[in-house]
């Protein structure tokens, strides 16, 4: 991704450096800005992480009390990548695959590690360790091709290699080998004799023994050497003895026997996908412990990594690796006969009618084994767990030298397990492109086992949207990524996706080979649902009415059984959690905050054992009870210190409360939807969740009816007033017009009751004032507002009047109010308030001119943007950082930042907003004499607005685009266009409800353009006059203001001009609105 400046690319990459771990706010700092951060470091932390978001997508990056991280899969590092790459090539046996492997693991690389940061002190160990891994990588690829491959290919490579790295000895052996095995002994004599000078003056020792050894075979032509490299083996190595290779391909003697099958590991008919960072994790394990438990839910993958992490481990294992499946096992009794058997150690039976005891058959096992050097497979232990526990137990304390690797939904649960669970696989963004989606190994199962079933099957442009929908779907699950592949060979990805609503019906087309557990996706879980107590299904069922997850005391108060019931009380619900989350059927996530989560397969298949067991309405009653609860104990919070606390809380929650409305919408509970939208109103204005919100606020609204139900009078004008505001916006093609909307919310405003005690109920009138464009009502409205006896009330009131003085260009009495307001929401803790006030303070500095206190005031808004707070408004922030930065004469960085600002705002739908944004780069472009590229960031704001143009939030965004495209057409020499842009953006402004000051007094400096590329530079001046009055403050800011103001000063001297200009400031708001290009 293109990132412009050195220091955000600092900090992406020193969060690289530890990719999905948390990296302090300090060692931020010290690390970014090498020990020396600036003053005020977090505001300027905030601000470069909040560029860095709007480059890569608000989500790359996350905020929490432990600093920051990149909330990113590791391996979507390069550099992880590398590693797993080359571990998984090291695993592999094959010398060719090995070579291939290690090829695709070094293009990775790009040039230095980490070159765009060499120099930092952060990145030092890290430069040094990448680089020696690549080095390694390096030589174990060569020795790969050593053995597959011709030797005089490598010969100019490895001669660069050692002039690179002359201290290298694996390097100078594998010339010498090559050397050697090319017929140019005399030339690898001396390569040694070189590397034995240089080490003796550099570092004042002697080559290795290693090395001395391949010296001594070189002289003695040993005939080892001069075998074809494709016949070496690939674990000799540079240093490897002449003696150790010929040995190791020495012919058997006659009287030696071939040694016995040493393993019964199934062979695998299809690749293996993924999984890289677990297969290390489990070969780590087998060489730290000797029992092993990989746990997940049914279908996660666990026998097949079982079988893959196990298969490199045959040629080093004296006695084997033995698989021993116990799917198919059905009594405690029979475990040690099956293993028995899979070890071809007969269990021998003396008579047809004597039976087999299990204490006998444990016993023999452990006698058999006791000597041995061996691993053991136990697959699906689940149904078995007991009698499997027993078996490892004893086998483990009387065999030192054998290893278990088991297999199970539940842990074995004994001393000395080391459990390594399976997880789903890496699922991508939902918006994810091709390239972006085959990076994840959901999308490269998926893509490999359709292409098995529709030859020529790929992922592209066509078919991504489907193919990351089903994998997100399924969970990442491989089994039921594997069944949706299968129902590829009929259906489009697209058909598969969208019948998934029906999942059970859909996934029925397994491999006839597989277990019958495995065949279809519903008899996955029917046998974990088998292996369940009642006390663990009812459990598990009544979770399937979260979504999004439980916290603990949710889970207690909707799982709990009624008094009286039966069933699991409040106090055995964690309890039978837990088992659940042993049993791999619930997630337990989050490293501070723990919360329950089932896959959504899981979820599906509960909530049908839910509606069988009649308890669908009661446990949704319960559950919305529960949210309604949490929202009303929320919301007063919102508005004081604990404001992001709780925000976070309800974020956490949001899905939870959207199906808690969707029950009580559904069940026509009036009373529980008024008080639910009621209380999650604020929350969803600070989360621009307002439009979402809305939704459910019309539908509450439409079965409340036209009255409020006795004592929730202020929860239904809540409701009310939200659902007229957004239905009357919430269809694009049909915008209303301000008029319209100033009717509706005046009849939605009868309904706040008198004396309101909520302080949003107390700005209602205000507010919407603002919204349907009566501004002189509302500032008459906030008359006393300073005197309003909350103080979350007052603070409102002020900042509010603060914005509508701004707009009628009372700058000092803006500045007063928003400063007065800003202060009030520092003293309760509000962020969003400071958020607000700092955003009107920062308007108003930059109409008085003052950049630099602009600058402070930005930056300080963007700290607190940058936790969460409002991410629409940090957008805005970020293009008024731009706008200022080139006002300060870093023209180039606010370009950049103006530009990260609109990408936000077109991200998250702001699509007015951005069109300023557009307007703002286009002035940087005209300053810098662009035109073309001032053309072309115009077009783009046209078509921002021609689509909306009806639109009421639009009417500002279209005159001005109008006006601009006038501006610029008069600077290109063509005055006709320029008279029609202008004379487009005057009528819009005229048949506007309402239109700010701010934005009138930006038309008429068009006008004045205008009439200066016409050379009446008398009127220009007028019509500057004209805009200083409608401002309230000279724009000092404005590219077109300059220009006029300089040529009509030029062309008229300062007398002249002062008395033009004053004769213009006489005309009042009516009158300008009369204006047009001729007049």
């Amino acid at each position: 991704m293109p990132l412009n400046g050195p220091r955000l690319r600092t900090l992406l990459i020193r969060l690289a450096v530890d990719p999905g771990r948390w990296v302090p706010v300090e060692r931020l700092l010290d690390d970014i800005w090498d020990g020396a951060p600036p003053t005020g470091g977090a505001g300027a932390l905030h601000a470069l992480v909040s560029r860095l978001r709007a480059a890569a997508g608000r989500g790359l990056v996350e905020h929490g009390p432990p600093g920051y991280r990149l909330a990113i899969d590791p391996g979507d590092v390069d550099a992880v990548a590398f590693e797993r790459l080359t571990a998984a090539a090291r695993a592999c046996t094959d010398p060719a695959r090995r070579a291939e492997q290690l090829r695709t693991a070094l293009k990775l690389w790009r040039g230095p590690a980490l070159a765009d940061v060499a120099d930092a002190e952060f990145a030092a160990a890290a430069i040094t360790r990448l680089e020696g891994l690549r080095l390694t990588a390096i030589e174990d690829r060569i020795e790969a091709d050593l053995a597959v491959g011709d030797p005089a290919d490598l010969v100019p490579e490895l001669e660069a290699l050692t002039v690179a790295h002359p201290l290298r000895e694996r390097l100078r052996g594998q010339l010498m080998r090559v050397l050697y095995a090319t017929g140019r002994q005399a030339e690898a004599l001396t390569v040694y004799e070189e590397t034995r000078r240089t080490l003796a003056d550099r570092l004042g020792v002697d080559p290795s023994p290693e090395l001395a050894e391949l010296h001594l075979a070189i002289l003695r032509r040993d005939p080892a050497l001069a075998r074809p490299a494709r016949d070496r083996p690939a674990a000799a190595t540079a240093g490897a003895p002449a003696a150790a290779v010929e040995h190791a391909f020495a012919a058997p003697s006659a009287t030696e026997t071939p040694s016995r099958r040493r393993t019964n590991l199934p062979a695998q008919l299809t690749s293996f996908v993924g999984r890289e960072e677990e297969s290390r994790q489990v070969a780590k394990l087998l060489r730290e412990s000797r029992l092993v438990t990989l746990t997940g839910p049914g279908g996660a993958g666990k026998t097949r990594l079982a079988c893959e992490a196990a298969a490199p481990l045959v040629d080093v294992t004296p006695d084997g690796v033995w698989f021993v499946p116990l799917a198919s096992v059905s009594a405690a009794g029979d475990v040690c006969p099956a293993v028995l058997a899979a070890l071809d150690l007969v269990e021998p039976v003396r008579s047809s009618t004597e039976t087999r005891s299990p204490a006998r058959s444990l016993d023999r096992l452990v006698d058999a084994l006791a000597s041995w050097d061996a691993l053991l497979v136990l697959d699906n232990c689940e149904h078995l767990v007991e009698a499997a526990a027993e078996l490892a137990d004893r086998l483990l304390a009387a065999a030192p030298n054998v290893r278990i690797l088991a297999t199970s939904r539940e842990p074995l649960g004994i001393t000395g397990e080391s459990l390594c669970p399976v997880p789903s696989l890496p699922l991508p963004p939902p918006d994810a492109d091709p390239r972006e989606a085959v990076r994840h190994a959901s999308v490269r199962l998926l893509a490999d086992r359709a292409a098995a079933v529709r030859p020529g099957f790929t992922v592209d442009d066509e078919t991504v949207g489907p193919v990351v929908a089903i994998c997100r779907a399924l969970d990442g699950i491989p089994l039921a990524i594997e069944l949706a592949a299968a129902r590829m060979r009929a259906l489009t990805p697209a058909q598969v996706a969208d019948r998934l609503g029906d999942r059970f019906r859909l996934l029925t087309a397994g491999s006839r080979a597989a277990m019958p557990r495995h065949r279809t996706l519903r008899a996955v879980v029917d046998w974990s649902w088998d292996l369940l107590d009642e006390a663990e299904r009812a459990v598990l069922r009544r979770l399937s009415v979260f979504a999004g997850g439980a916290a603990p005391e949710a889970a207690v108060r909707v799982c709990a059984s009624p008094a009286g019931a039966g069933g699991p009380d409040a106090d055995d619900v964690l309890d039978v959690i837990a088992s659940l989350v042993e049993k791999s059927l619930v997630m337990a996530e989050g490293a501070t905050e723990v919360r329950y989560r089932l896959l959504e397969t899981v979820r599906v298949y509960a909530d049908e054992r839910l509606a069988e067991a009649g308890e669908g309405d009661r446990v949704r009653d319960a559950h919305a009870a529960y949210y309604l609860e949490l929202a009303e104990r929320a919301e007063p919070e919102l508005r004081g210190r604990d404001q992001l606390l709780w925000g976070d809380r309800l974020a956490a929650e949001h899905d939870n409360c959207v199906a808690a409305l969707r029950h009580v919408v559904r069940t026509r509970d009036v009373r529980t939807g008024l008080r639910l939208v009621a209380a999650l109103t604020w929350f969803w204005f600070m989360r621009d969740l307002e439009m979402e919100g809305g939704v459910w606020a019309i539908a509450v609204r439409d079965l409340a009816g036209p009255t409020a139900p006795p004592g929730l009078e202020e929860q239904y004008a809540i409701c009310f007033l939200l659902a007229s505001l957004v239905g009357k916006i919430q269809d694009e093609q049909g915008f209303p017009t301000q008029e319209d909307m100033r009717d509706t919310l005046k009849d939605a405003l009868r309904l706040v009751p008198p004396n309101p005690r909520h302080p949003v109920l107390h700005l209602a009138e205000p507010l919407l004032g603002l919204v349907s464009g009566r501004q002189e009502d509302a500032r008459r409205l906030l008359g006393g507002v300073e005197r309003h006896p909350d103080p979350w009330g007052r603070s409102m009131g002020l900042a509010l009047r603060g914005e509508l003085g701004l707009h009628a260009g009372e700058i000092d009495a803006a500045f007063a109010d928003m400063s007065a307001g800003y202060e009030g929401f520092r003293a309760i803790g509000d962020r969003m308030g400071m958020l607000i006030g700092l955003g009107g303070l920062t308007e108003v500095a930059l109409a008085r001119g003052e950049a630099e206190t602009a600058l402070r005031f930005v930056e300080e808004a963007l700290g607190y943007s940058s936790l969460g707070v409002n991410p629409e408004l940090g957008a805005t922030l970020l293009t008024h950082l731009g706008r200022i930065h080139a006002e300060l004469g870093e023209v180039e960085r606010g370009r950049r930042e103006i530009r990260e600002g609109v990408q936000s705002q077109i991200r998250i739908g702001q699509h007015a907003d951005a069109t300023i944004g557009y307007l703002a780069l286009c002035e940087l472009s005209r300053r810098t004499g662009d035109l073309a590229d001032a053309r072309a960031l115009l077009d783009e704001a046209l078509a921002m607005v021609e689509p909306r143009m009806g639109r009421a939030d639009y009417v500002q965004p279209t005159a001005l685009t109008f006006s601009k495209l006038g501006c610029l057409a008069a600077q290109e020499g063509d005055l006709a266009a320029a008279e029609q842009w202008h004379a487009r953006a005057m009528e819009v402004a005229r048949n506007a409800v309402w239109l700010s000051n701010q934005a009138l007094a930006t038309l008429v400096e068009g006008l004045a353009a205008l009439a200066s590329a016409r050379g009446d530079h008398r009127r220009a001046a007028e019509l500057l006059g004209t805009a200083r009055t409608l401002h309230g403050y000279h724009d000092r800011t404005s590219f077109d203001v300059r220009r006029t103001e300089t040529a009509a000063t030029a062309a008229l001297g300062e007398t002249e001009y002062s008395v033009a200009y004053e004769k213009g400031r006489s005309v009042t708001r009516e009158a300008a609105l009369t204006l047009t290009p001729a007049s």
